[in-house]
């Protein structure tokens, strides 16, 4: 919690130049993304799953998830048929 709360907010309100904070899940594949709009408030979104992507065009480039995770074994879920 403390890289979604307190760290972030220090992020945001200290570096005005501060225009993506990207949030990787190490237990599952999951990448939060926050970008700063244009009127200075922020806007998330979740990418979910070795399918999916995040773009950063502030840096031109595009997160495939299944890249990030590369060589990463996720534990079963409580219930999971194996």
């Amino acid at each position: 919690m403390y890289d979604r709360g307190d760290k972030f907010e220090r992020y945001r309100t200290w570096s005005k130049t501060l225009s993506d904070y990207v949030l990787v899940s190490q237990t599952k594949p999951h990448v939060e993304h926050f970008h700063r709009k244009t009127d200075g408030g922020w806007e998330m979104q979740d990418a979910i799953g070795l399918a999916a992507t995040v773009a950063l065009p502030s840096i031109g480039c595009t997160l495939n998830l299944a890249d990030v995770y590369d060589r990463i074994t996720f534990p079963e879920a409580p219930g999971e048929l194996t």
